[in-house]
């Protein structure tokens, strides 16, 4: 079959650079949800201390009947 084309296959080249862009978008994402987690354990870790505050502050309240 001499002469016969090969039908256009996508070129490694093609695969190498999707494949980089995949593996950049999918670190920003993960650099994304990591300074989101941090902000949210910061956030808790806030909160938590403010409760343990108001609760130091009001134990009468839980005394009451």
């Amino acid at each position: 079959m001499k002469g016969a084309t090969r039908p256009n296959l996508p070129r490694v080249e093609d695969y190498i650079k999707k494949s980089r862009e995949a593996l950049s978008k999918h670190q920003l994402l993960r650099e994304n949800f990591r300074s989101r987690e941090k902000k949210i354990r910061a956030d808790l870790e806030k909160a938590s201390k403010i409760w343990g505050k108001l609760g130091e502050r009001f134990k009468w309240w839980q005394s009451l009947p």
